[in-house]
């Protein structure tokens, strides 16, 4: 001890030289003691291998300012300078402690300041590597030196970049506080991931709240480091977490069209929590029109999702001239100044077993809005819209379910506008009807045997017998209320009302509801089995019975003072009809042995069908359906008789049907050797015709044209490749024409073999359809989750989604279609469409869709999009040439979320033709 104090000089080097050799074991033992803590590296070729086990020391926390065990490694070495209590790590630094984590080239603990300093250090070429990344809570910071304060939880960051939420940050320093918030100087705000970022929002000062929000003074948008004058005296940008929402302003577009210079989409989005949010948003005119539009879309996780929204919207147009009241064909004009709303709500539930499962999907407001207010082409060319809001449960252990239902459907083309009372015009009432409610009970087929006996089946053919139950009332009312009329009665009491349509509003409720239709129908379904008859025939025989209940039954009568027919009206009526039948068919298979190099053998499958249907003559006076009515006095003073229905609708047919029909489907397969089986072992199946359906009928019980019309449907693939689709209708009947020109059938068969005639072509269709790209048929059609900013701009003019991962496609359409007339009047209409993409490049792509009529010689509708990835920026430009979507649209936007409305949008788009 003597010789050692001597060689040190002094006690407190003997201290610190004491405290070394006990530490010296230690740190020489830990890498096998602490599990998990030393980092493996794989050596790069020609390293010396003994460095590729790292140096690794966990020291427990020991009384102090050290809250808990700090962990550390490195690939090269790790010192210690016990003097000065600090510890170097070289080459592939880690740190952990608690929650936070470090890792750089170069890290250094120093115990007495309890400060962590990491920074890069530069290799034989002079480059500067081991970049610091330093973690906390979920936030990670890279910088060429990082400060920290273990202790204070302070620290100070110098050329950082960090990412918060879908944004990054670049900073010159930052200084971070012991609430997990930093400061930023000379900071710029991207959503670029890239080094050098496309563009940046640059302010001197800069604060951030992780997992909130980022907050700046004012700042200016940079962008290829060109400085522009965008910006603002501040900044806002949440940084949410992960699918948390927020509330905000949306920032609105700006262009110009016949209604003038515009702000639209001008809004603000409500975030009231995760699962309910609202967008209410405007659209502002220079010629004094606005709209005004709110959407709520709400989830519950398990249960259902939804969305509401209602608009509203005020079109001022008060130079509306003659030329729009004579329909004019300019396409540019508006209708006169009118008020209209819409509401669209839909709501989807989540099946559940032994829950009931309600669902809407309502599409309804002021005829005529839609086109005006269009989006789509197809909301503009729509004939109606429907809406239902409905019901259904199935009643758990029983084999009952009810269904309540509410349906409305409206016509789309608007009607002739009215004075309104302050001077202006509105549209006049559109078509609309309600089914209000809707209402049905069923029962499922069950076995008639085990519904009245819980002895065990013994095989019995009446076991067979099952039985089936439905019942439905609905009401239904209408705004459009015809002319009260009556099928081959043109002379009676009370005929004086004209068609009418009547607004929808609380006044009329008493009057559409009196000229509305009440029914409930029962239909009782009976099967009788299904049997085996000469070993290969299927035999199933049923039995039906309907019953209808209406608000209204009629008697005849007629009056000889007014020589017209008086009409007694009841409020209740009953008609039920049945009717019984039978089908037999099988299934016959016919192979043919070919043997050729490629050909093995042909599969030939026909599956023939009989079916028979009777029921009786309802129209007979015995069943009170049907009443003979004298309706006149002829010129020879006899009575004019005819035959009335008693009831508005629900009548069964007034004559007997004792039917046949009868098909035949065939399919035709053949087997063939893989072309890649070289010892002929293997075979494919190739379809040569999936199916070819011969179908007619026959009604011994008509008293004319008792063959039905045949028809031909065919469908296969051909070449593995081209789809194939054939439909055709023949009349077996003969043409005559009279004296006046004038075309009808005649009871006699067109059938003529001496001329080869069969029967008469009457339709005809024809539609061939390929893709011709193999990796677009494999793949499916499936939106891509990564370009967020084309499925925002929801304009019509631009595509749904781009898919980059294939490099073109090409789909072709072809459809001919043929109808002749009982004159012999001809009409053919050809089409042919193709649509595809073509990817140029990996950034650019261009989509193509388009039809051409042949028979007027015209493209009936074209579009073209073009999509350019500017990897953090997206360029869109849709074009279409023709039609009433005629226009352009060119958006340059940011790809994130987060910075949507930074984005410049040239739009130019043609009115709809308000006819």
């Amino acid at each position: 001890m003597y010789k050692i104090s001597k060689l040190l000089g002094n006690s407190e080097d003997l201290r610190h030289f004491l405290i070394f050799l006990l530490l010296l074991p230690f740190a020489l033992l830990t890498p096998l003691l602490v599990e998990g803590q030393v980092l493996q590296q794989t050596p790069a070729a020609g390293q010396d291998t003994t460095l590729a086990a790292p140096d690794s020391v966990a020291l427990s926390a020991p009384s102090g300012d050290i809250a808990t065990t700090i962990k550390y490694a490195a690939r090269d070495s790790i010192l210690f300078d016990v003097e000065r209590e600090v510890v170097y790590l070289y080459g592939d630094a880690k740190i952990n402690y608690g929650t936070m984590s470090m890792e750089a080239a170069y890290i250094e603990i120093d115990y007495e300041t309890n400060m962590l300093t990491a920074t890069t250090l530069t290799d034989s070429t002079g480059k500067e590597v081991g970049v610091p990344v330093f973690t906390d809570g979920g936030e990670t910071y890279a910088a060429k030196r990082i400060a920290y304060n273990y202790k204070s939880r302070r620290g100070r960051i110098s050329e950082v970049v960090t990412q918060q939420g879908e944004g990054y940050i670049h900073a010159e320093v930052v200084k971070r506080n012991e609430n997990n918030e930093f400061f930023g100087l000379h900071s710029r705000y991207t959503t670029c991931n890239l080094e050098h970022p496309h563009f940046y929002i640059g302010s001197q000062k800069f604060k951030v709240i992780p997992n909130d929000k980022v907050m700046s003074g004012p700042f200016n948008l940079v962008i290829g480091d060109i400085p522009t004058p965008l910006g603002f005296l501040f900044g806002l940008f949440p940084t949410p977490k992960a699918q948390k929402r927020s509330s905000g302003i949306q920032v609105p577009s700006f262009g110009e069209n016949t209604r003038g210079f515009y702000l639209q989409d001008l809004g603000y989005y409500f975030a009231w929590n995760d699962y309910i949010g609202t967008l209410v948003q405007a659209d502002i005119y220079s010629l004094g029109g606005y709209n005004i539009d709110a959407k709520t879309d709400y989830v519950k996780r398990y249960s259902y999702r939804g969305s509401f929204g209602l608009q509203y919207n005020f079109l001022k147009n008060d130079e509306a001239d003659i030329a729009y009241s004579a329909r004019s064909t300019n396409e540019n004009l508006l209708p006169p100044t009118q008020r209209s709303i819409w509401i669209d709500w839909s709501h989807t539930p989540v099946q559940k077993p032994g829950r009931g499962r309600f669902s809407a999907n309502v599409r309804a407001g002021t005829p005529g809005h839609q086109r005006v207010n269009y989006n789509s082409a197809s909301n503009y060319l729509a004939a109606q819209f429907n809406s239902s809001i409905s019901y259904q449960k199935t009643i758990p252990n029983s084999p009952f379910s009810y269904t309540i239902n509410a349906r409305q459907s409206q016509s789309n083309s608007p009607q002739r506008s009215r004075a309104a009372g302050d001077g202006s015009t509105v549209p006049g009432a559109g078509n609309m009807s309600f089914v209000l409610p809707d209402l049905s009970l069923s029962m499922t087929t069950v076995s008639i045997y085990e519904l009245f006996s819980d002895a065990p089946s013994t095989g019995a053919w009446y076991e067979n017998f099952t039985i089936g139950y439905n019942v439905r009332a609905r009401n239904e009312v209408s705004n459009n209320i015809p002319a009260r009329s009556f099928p081959g009665l043109t002379n009676f009491i009370g005929q004086t009302r004209a068609d009418t349509t009547l607004p929808i509003s609380f006044n009329n409720i008493q009057e559409l509801w009196e000229n509305g239709k009440r029914e409930a129908n029962h239909n009782l379904s009976i099967g009788l089995g299904n049997y085996k008859v000469f070993r290969f025939f299927n035999f199933s025989p049923s039995v039906s019975y309907g019953e209808t209940w209406l608000d209204e039954k009629y008697t005849f009568s007629f009056d000889p003072d007014s020589q017209k027919v008086d009409i007694d009206t009841t409020n209740f009526g009953r008609v039920y009809q049945y009717a019984a039948g039978a089908s037999l068919n099988t299934t016959i298979y016919g192979t043919a042995y070919i043997k050729g190099k490629r050909v093995e053998a042909i599969r030939h499958l026909i599956r023939p069908s009989i079916s028979y249907n009777y029921r009786p003559d309802f129209g007979d006076e015995r069943f009170g359906f049907y009443q003979e009515v004298m309706t006149g006095i002829a010129s020879d003073n006899t009575a004019r008789v005819q035959t009335l229905s008693r009831f508005r609708s629900g009548a069964p047919g007034s004559s007997m049907s004792s039917a046949m029909g009868f098909s035949i489907d065939n399919n035709i397969e053949m087997k063939v050797r893989s072309k890649t089986d070289t010892a002929a072992t293997k075979f494919e199946k190739v379809t040569l015709i999936n199916n070819l359906r011969l179908s007619s009928g026959y009604d011994f019980a008509a008293d004319s044209f008792k063959l039905a019309p045949i028809r031909l449907t065919m469908n296969t693939r051909l070449f593995k490749m081209v789809d194939v689709t054939l439909a055709s209708a023949f009349d077996p009947y003969r043409i005559s024409t009279n004296d006046a020109g004038v075309a009808r059938r005649v009871d006699e068969y067109y059938l003529d073999l001496r001329r080869l005639r069969l029967a008469r072509v009457t339709t005809a269709n024809l539609n061939l359809r390929t893709n011709l790209n193999p990796a677009a048929r494999k793949t499916e059609t499936t939106s891509p989750t990564n370009l967020p900013a084309l499925q925002q701009d929801m304009d019509p003019l631009l595509p749904d989604y781009i898919d980059f991962k294939i490099p073109w496609t090409l789909a072709l359409d072809y459809t001919l279609s043929y109808n002749r007339s009982l004159s012999n009047v001809v009409d053919i209409r050809q089409t042919f469409g193709m649509n595809g993409t073509l990817g140029i490049t990996e950034m650019w792509q261009v989509s193509y869709n388009a039809n051409y009529d042949f028979v007027n010689n015209n493209i009936a509708h074209a579009n073209v999009n073009i999509h350019r990835d500017l990897h953090c920026w997206d360029m869109s430009i849709g074009w279409v040439p023709f039609g009433i979507m005629r226009g352009y649209n060119i958006t340059i936007n940011a790809r994130s979320a987060l910075l949507r409305d930074l984005k410049l949008t040239k739009r130019s788009r043609g009115n709809a033709l308000y006819q």
